[in-house]
């Protein structure tokens, strides 16, 4: 079986019982320590916090430790008195050896010992063995302090306990108790005359039953000693054992139970006690008893209980009328004192029906009231419907809102029956009462009928509560019967239930309504943010401009673009381009090289990084989109800007030195060819003057073509461009300069030329001049010039 049951909100980190197994000591994680009475199932906690915690070997003595304070409990009995030593260490261990106790405390550098009161220890210890004149002995050389103080208390309980009377008696007069003390002392006095009535020997008297009365007096235990008197004929000392207490009334309770002769006289001493004393009430109540009801409405009105006097009159008018001034005189004292209920009861008791009523209004009991008023033959059934309505607006008053609902509806209010209902939240009952007050109660969603209108407010609150307890549907049908579609329409919204929303709308709102209320609440969520719930509200009105717009605002352009390329897909390209621009702009060049490539226009992209010379992500650009070429031109542009050695380095780095010598040459820009040819590539030198030549002969600027040539290494293509031009005089420098070769072909050149023109001297002279007189011969020959013909030949062969 479970000697004791202990609820405790933290875990029990240690717990140990007394040697006797009476006390439990424990400790929790949050350090607390706490004593269990197990006999009286009572807890006390002795520290809110404890590191240390033992009791005392062999003893019921307990040491703990509290930050800088060893705290000893000699008497576990009393656990609010403790004896504190201040300490400056940690308390160690207890040793106990040659009737000395002493606490170990470290101090750090030293270990100290406190010494703890052997006696009072040791007085546990006797006390445990029922050596309780030893105990005494223990005690009494000792100064009375706190901690003496409890043991003495202990030990006279135990005493007393055992019937160890004279060791209860010295325990008493140690505590200054004279008056416990002499009653203990008259009880050994009547249990040594019964010890030796009954002959001595082995009998100590305690038997007695007059010394048992006597220890249950001293219980207070009146009944037990009143018992043990009356069944010993002791009536006059059970008499005399109350009146001795000031308990008269119970001394004439066994007077007159016993027919004791002094009864009467033992009465009236009573009620003369209770007059003296001013006890008014006991009074009335003991002449009641006896049936002298006027003699006790006078002491019950003389005592101030018009209430005890009422009740008296109530009880007994029907046997025994009242006069009518001593009603008046009560029912006056019930309205000073504001018994009007009490008042109520006593007029009704006297068929004073509209007083009654009047008087149970006044003291609010109103159930006692329209109780009253229905009645047969009250004549006040007329006056329910008031009443219910003044019950209602009192418990309003006194804040039982939710008592006044139905007595509003009894009387009438519906009104004031709605406000109750609202006020204690009880909105089941509210709209029940609207709803059958407007004539809804067929669950009808239309608001708009002449009933409904004055209820419209009310709906618009419940449907508030509703929302706001996420009972939609009831919410909807309130708003709807409110004739607020729109509100039905937010309410959807703000709960992210566009469905529902959108089939409130389409059932009972226009569509511009419609479109109006959700623009604006697309508005509020784009200002709070919420840009996907803002988009579905655009959406749903086909606004979709505004739904674009926004996210334009908001530079949120991924989301721009899935709406343009959804809704507006001929302004797809110009939107992106037009982004690109302004994300430029932004120099948010990553993002507009997105935007400028979803409009096709690489180029752009180039010209922008160009421009802001990222002259990598340019030619990655321009290599993906536009190809080698495209990106050679980026990497000369690059070059150029560079200029000199850097620009070289850079060509060379992407392998594009020669694409840009090209590049450079084709461009016309032959100093920059030139320059990244002397440096990079010298291989390539005669190219570029080859090239220059032929640019500079295109120019018609001959003589420095002529020169280039000469460079490259060309004579020959310097010879062409001068017989090309019939420069025959630089042909021939040329020839003769650089490649005297050509000087055969360039007189031959010349001559055929003349021939051209029909100038057949000069052509004869030239072939001559280049020794070959076959070919002026043969020129006359075509031509028809025979004699010419024949003195060439007959000259030069």
């Amino acid at each position: 079986r479970d000697a004791a049951t202990i609820n405790h909100e933290s875990k029990i980190d240690w717990l140990e019982l007394n040697t006797r197994g009476t006390h439990l000591l424990f400790r929790d994680k949050k350090r607390s320590l706490h004593l269990y009475d197990i006999k009286q199932q009572a807890r006390h906690t002795l520290l809110n916090y404890c590191s240390y915690v033992q009791w005392v070997p062999g003893s019921d003595v307990v040491v703990a430790q509290n930050r800088g304070n060893l705290c000893v409990w000699y008497s576990v009995e009393s656990p609010d008195r403790v004896t504190n030593f201040p300490i400056k260490g940690e308390v160690e261990d207890i040793e106990r050896s040659k009737g000395r106790t002493e606490v170990i405390v470290d101090e750090g550098i030293n270990t100290v010992s406190y010494a703890l009161d052997e006696s009072l220890i040791e007085f546990n210890t006797l006390l445990e063995d029922r050596d309780y004149d030893q105990a005494v002995e223990v005690l009494e050389p000792l100064e009375l302090t706190p901690e003496t103080e409890a043991m003495w208390h202990q030990l006279l309980s135990a005493a007393v306990e055992d019937k160890r009377l004279v060791v209860a008696q010295r325990c008493s007069a140690a505590l200054g108790d004279v008056a416990k003390a002499q009653f203990l002392g008259a009880i050994n006095a009547d249990a040594k005359r019964a010890a030796a009535a009954e002959g001595g020997g082995a009998s100590d008297g305690l038997g007695n039953y007059a010394v048992k009365a006597r220890l249950a007096m001293m219980a207070k235990q009146w009944k037990v000693a009143e018992g043990l008197l009356l069944e010993n004929g002791q009536t006059e000392a059970c008499i005399q054992m109350y009146r001795d207490m000031h308990r008269l009334d119970q001394a004439v309770a066994v007077a007159h139970a016993k027919q004791h002769e002094g009864a009467d006289d033992l009465r009236r001493e009573h009620l003369e006690y209770l007059k003296s004393t001013g006890q008014e009430e006991a009074a009335g109540a003991v002449k009641e008893q006896e049936g002298d009801y006027l003699a006790a409405i006078r002491f019950y009105l003389k005592g101030g209980l018009p209430g005890r006097a009422a009740a008296v009159v109530v009880r007994h008018q029907a046997r025994s009328p009242f006069d009518g001034s001593l009603i008046e005189e009560i029912a006056s004292s019930l309205k000073r004192a504001e018994m009007y209920e009490r008042a109520g009861e006593l007029f009704d008791a006297l068929d004073r029906t509209a007083e009654a009523k009047d008087a149970f209004v006044r003291g609010h009991a109103y159930r006692r009231a329209v109780e009253l008023c229905r009645r047969p033959r009250s004549n006040l059934s007329h006056e329910v419907v008031e009443l219910e309505e003044a019950w209602g607006d009192y418990l309003v008053e006194v804040k039982q809102v939710d008592a006044a609902i139905n007595h509003f509806i009894e009387a009438g209010q519906s009104v004031k029956a709605i406000e109750a209902a609202m006020e204690c939240r009880n909105w089941k009952k509210a709209l029940e009462i609207v709803d059958a007050q407007s004539g809804q109660g067929g669950g009808g969603q239309g608001g708009q009928g002449g009933g409904a209108n004055k209820f419209q407010a009310y709906y618009r609150r419940i449907a508030r509560h509703y929302e706001a307890a996420h009972d939609y549907e009831a919410a909807e049908r309130c708003f709807l019967r409110a004739g607020e579609a729109a509100e039905a329409v937010e309410m959807y919204c703000r709960a992210d239930r566009w469905e529902a929303a959108h089939k409130v709308a389409v059932g009972y709102m226009t569509d511009a309504e419609a479109a109006l209320l959700y623009t604006k609440r697309a508005r509020e969520l784009e200002a709070n943010a919420r840009w996907k719930e803002a988009e579905k509200m655009y959406l749903t009105v086909k606004e979709h401009d505004l739904a674009i717009n926004m996210y334009k605002k908001n530079r949120m352009y991924d989301q721009m673009i899935r709406l343009v390329g959804t809704f507006r897909k001929d302004l797809l390209a110009e939107t992106h381009l037009h982004l690109a621009q302004q994300l430029e702009g932004d120099r948010n060049y990553r993002e507009a090289e997105r935007q400028y490539l979803e409009a096709k226009e690489w180029k752009s992209v180039v010209q922008m990084y160009r421009a802001n010379e990222l002259w990598e992500d340019a030619i990655r650009v321009a290599k993906n989109h536009g190809g080698a070429k495209a990106s050679q031109q980026v990497a000369y542009a690059w070059a150029v800007s560079l200029g000199g050695e850097a620009g070289a380095t850079l060509l060379k780095k992407f392998s594009l030195l020669d694409q840009a010598i090209e590049y450079a040459m084709e461009s016309g820009a032959f100093a920059h060819a030139f320059e990244l040819t002397r440096i990079g590539a010298k291989s390539k030198l005669p190219e570029v003057h080859l090239k220059y030549a032929m640019f500079l002969e295109d120019e018609g600027r001959f003589k420095e073509a002529e020169d280039e040539f000469v460079k490259a290494d060309k004579p020959k293509e310097a010879i062409d461009m001068y017989v090309h031009q019939q420069d025959w005089a630089g042909a021939m420098r040329v020839a003769e300069n650089y490649d005297p070769t050509s000087v055969l072909d360039v007189q031959l050149a010349q001559a055929k030329t003349c021939v051209e023109r029909k100038e057949w001297s000069k052509a004869e002279a030239m072939f001559l001049k280049a020794k070959r007189p076959e070919a002026a011969i043969r020129m006359y020959q075509e031509h028809k010039m025979w004699e010419e013909a024949l003195r060439v030949a007959e000259d030069y062969l």
